[in-house]
């Protein structure tokens, strides 16, 4: 049975891309795999359809680990795009076995972004051994073990939703347009903000907040991360008992479009913020209502 394989990765230079398609074909020869990789899309295709599809449809998305690739996971690029994607999908399921790191630089902690540094997977940055290695990774895919059967138990019977680890509030505010203190426009922006505060009486890692609506974006996506954010939290973000963390993110005319357009589909839209820890604990905030904004959202894209 063919196996599809997902390759997420950053484009650091040419020279990591070549490795990366040289990793990629050699792989394909070593089973019956169909490797998705965006160097062997035709021109014009999105690059942005290809990662939606591929990360939901692969059995395994190998993770190529970088400095380079953490940057770009936490900066906004396209690598970003696929991390929310798979951040998501871990949050809802964190026994997958789907995402598989591959260290090609650096150390799982400097390599990969939280979410994935906790996951066995495998060291390349020894080209001596990249034959044995890329073996290794071939038959892990293909002769996969099942995980002992005390976890499967454990997620039909007691699976980990919401904890009482944190108090998550979230609320959607209006700002003005500021350089250094100084009023420059009086044109109305607005803002979500999420507020964690640990009621735990160990201290917890908290990762960054992922937002979820009532209804499915697109292709039964309902959870997504904001890239507009207005503060430099570093996560996972450390909180011991009572303390507390902000994160603010400004909605832009991309944000907007696709409010209106859910909210023209359902009126009643609700949001809610949704935190983990890297542990695996799930904590969320009370829904949140988007029609009450729809005015401003409309504003942000016709102003």
């Amino acid at each position: 049975m063919t196996k599809v394989v997902f390759i997420c990765y950053s484009h650091d230079s040419e020279e990591h891309k070549a490795w990366v398609k040289k990793f990629a074909d050699d792989l394909s020869m070593l089973g019956d795999f169909e490797i998705l990789l965006d160097q062997n899309l035709p021109n014009g295709y999105s690059f942005t359809r290809f990662m939606e599809i591929g990360l939901a449809k692969a059995d395994k998305v190998l993770v190529i680990g970088t400095p380079k690739y953490r940057e770009k996971a936490e900066s906004g690029h396209g690598v970003a795009f696929e991390e929310s994607i798979i951040s998501a999908e871990l949050m809802k399921n964190i026994d997958t076995t789907k995402y598989y790191p591959i260290l090609r630089a650096g150390t799982f902690e400097t390599s990969f972004p939280p979410v994935l540094q906790g996951r066995k997977g495998d060291d390349m940055t020894d080209d001596t051994q990249y034959e044995v290695v890329l073996k290794s990774i071939a038959e892990s895919i293909l002769n996969e073990k099942p995980l002992p059967s005390v976890f499967n138990r454990l997620s039909q019977t007691s699976p980990i939703e919401i904890t009482p680890v944190a108090k998550v509030d979230f609320s959607v505010f209006h700002t003005l347009e500021t350089i250094n203190y100084r009023l420059v426009s009086h044109s109305m922006g607005l803002s979500f903000r999420v507020m964690v505060t640990s009621t735990s009486k160990e201290h917890r890692y908290f990762n960054e907040p992922v937002f979820k609506l009532s209804r499915p974006i697109e292709d039964n996506v309902d959870t997504f991360y904001l890239l507009t954010k207005t503060n430099a939290n570093n996560y996972p973000f450390k909180l011991e008992f009572g303390q507390q963390f902000t994160a603010s993110y400004k909605i832009d005319s991309q944000n907007a479009k696709m409010f209106l357009r859910l909210l023209a589909e359902d009126p009643s839209l609700t949001i809610k913020a949704m935190v983990n820890t890297t542990i695996g604990e799930i904590v969320e905030s009370e829904p949140y209502f988007l029609n009450r904004f729809q005015m401003d959202f409309e504003h942000l894209i016709y102003n």
